[in-house]
């Protein structure tokens, strides 16, 4: 085995478990947050979706999550209870349910994810330019590497 190709073999190994790391720390902080708010991780998730989406549909929740209808309805009802989501119907279509965002707690949420965002800054501050569009470019390539394989995960057709 070639120097380079070793090299390369190890720094693959390197990041794939950094990568690893990366994602089983962003579910921990994902769930304490949750806790904080009394959710579970996929309920926030999905408020975060609220939050960002304003024509949410709970059929469109299940297409972007994965989630049963079922479990989405489960999921909706927990967040209705707890005052963080109301359902509005569609003015021009009453069979259209949207999901809004009662911005319970925003204050708080935003707060606690600007703490998260601070902390990104501070850790990209140290690249310069080429190097974050270097890591733009790597992250896009996982995230769509991800997404791609859902379907063999869950066996459904992906949502887009």
């Amino acid at each position: 085995m070639s120097r380079t190709s070793k090299r390369r073999g190890e720094l693959v190994d390197v990041l794939e478990g950094l990568l690893r790391d990366m994602a089983a720390r962003g579910v921990l902080v994902h769930q304490a947050i949750a806790d904080r708010f009394g959710l579970n991780s996929t309920d926030l998730k999905a408020l975060d979706l609220a939050r960002g989406e304003p024509n949410l549909t709970a059929g469109r929740l299940a297409e972007i999550t994965g989630l049963s209808t079922s479990a989405v309805t489960a999921l909706l009802d927990r967040l209705e209870r707890a005052g963080f989501v109301e359902r509005r119907r569609d003015p021009a279509d009453r069979r259209r349910v949207f999901v809004v965002s009662t911005g319970r707690h925003e204050e708080e949420l935003t707060r606690i994810f600007g703490l998260m965002s601070e902390r990104m800054r501070d850790v990209l501050r140290r690249y310069d330019d080429e190097r974050l569009a270097v890591a733009v470019d790597f992250l896009g390539a996982v995230n769509d590497a991800a997404r791609d394989v859902m379907p063999e995960i869950t066996g459904r057709e992906p949502a887009e």
